[in-house]
């Protein structure tokens, strides 16, 4: 009597109609072999980005002053080109070295190298990327050994003592991505259908957390001043994560929230740059990081907290972007809710 009770309610579970958000479709080896195929080669193709990203990193139009006279200013451009490739350095002409510390100070150029009667001095900006002032600093010390005369390195922008390799500044991105997508992951599904609700989180979620990390940062010496504008700077960067994944989770659900955090975490963390320099990244990825949020969140953090005088529009607009993409797609949710009919009760 019990096995054919159970037989019973297993035969009226199979023939009931499928509820809400399920489907009678049943898994086919179709499906199976999509996986099979699909999930590897998606994998296989972000390992190869990855692995590009990191194989034998050289300088791309990374913009660099020169002082220096005509003559010997053509001769380091030729060898230059010769040394590293036509592309990988974009050279700019100043009067002297006082004009191209203020051009490193604006963020125009990463460093400099100016020649005169006593020699080679090498202009650096450690707080824009300690790695590509060690490689501009390589430069100096070649023309200096190729012409035989004295090099002199100089820092004009320096990080903090604290963090002199930048290090701690690279280690906040990943934090930076998670608290973003924290945000608006909780808003998309615990908040689903609550818009204003959804809206309130992300709006005020990350300047909360964009104070917390300034005031960590500031605590443990990453950075020295400017705790305000690098709070906010901070809380522009999570924001513009945090917005775009509760209105791509808000509009498609789960998956929504999935092709954000991929789009965040596996593509536009590598390809901002943060670590190293993004020109330091083969040609286009580095420019292209800039346009998503990491990488112009980290480029808008280093310039309020290192580079004062230099203009910070460029990134401010792309982060607000986001923000604006964000919000449309919850606008949308928002419309498709107001248009879907009530339902009955049964």
């Amino acid at each position: 009597m019990g096995t054919y009770t159970e037989n019973t309610a297993r035969t009226q579970r199979r023939t009931e109609p499928p509820g809400p958000g399920e489907t009678s479709r049943r898994p086919s080896w179709r499906d199976a072999i999509g996986m099979i195929v699909a999930i590897p080669l998606v994998v296989t193709a972000l390992a190869a980005m990855f692995v590009s990203l990191a194989v034998d990193p050289k300088p791309h139009e990374v913009p660099l002053g020169l002082v220096a006279p005509p003559p010997a200013a053509q001769n380091i451009e030729a060898a230059l080109s010769a040394r590293a490739g036509d592309d990988a350095f974009d050279l700019r002409a100043y009067p002297d070295a006082a004009a191209a510390r203020s051009a490193i100070e604006r963020r125009e150029v990463l460093g400099a190298l100016a020649v005169g009667p006593g020699g080679v001095t090498v202009l650096t900006a450690e707080a824009a990327s300690p790695v590509l002032a060690q490689v501009i600093a390589g430069v100096g010390a070649g023309i200096g050994s190729a012409q035989n005369i004295p090099v002199a390195t100089e820092s004009v922008v320096a990080p903090p003592e604290s963090d002199a390799r930048g290090t701690g500044f690279a280690a906040g991105l990943l934090p930076l991505l998670i608290a973003g997508m924290a945000l608006g992951a909780a808003a998309a599904l615990a908040l689903a259908g609550r818009i204003r609700m959804q809206a309130a989180v992300v709006l005020l979620g990350p300047i909360v957390a964009g104070l917390g990390f300034a005031g960590v940062w500031s605590w443990l010496g990453v950075v020295d001043e400017r705790f305000v504008p690098v709070a906010l700077a901070l809380s522009l960067m999570i924001g513009a994560i945090s917005w775009f994944i509760a209105g791509a989770g808000a509009l498609l659900g789960a998956p929504g929230v999935g092709i954000g955090a991929v789009l965040m975490v596996l593509i536009s963390n590598p390809l901002s740059g943060l670590a190293s320099s993004p020109y330091l990244l083969p040609s286009p990825w580095g420019a292209i990081g800039q346009w998503l949020p990491p990488g112009a969140g980290g480029t808008l953090t280093r310039t309020v907290a290192f580079f004062p005088d230099a203009p910070v529009a460029g990134a401010v607009w792309i982060l607000l972007g986001w923000v604006a993409v964000g919000a449309l797609l919850l606008g949308l949710a928002a419309l498709r809710q107001r248009r879907a009919p009530a339902s009955a009760p049964a």
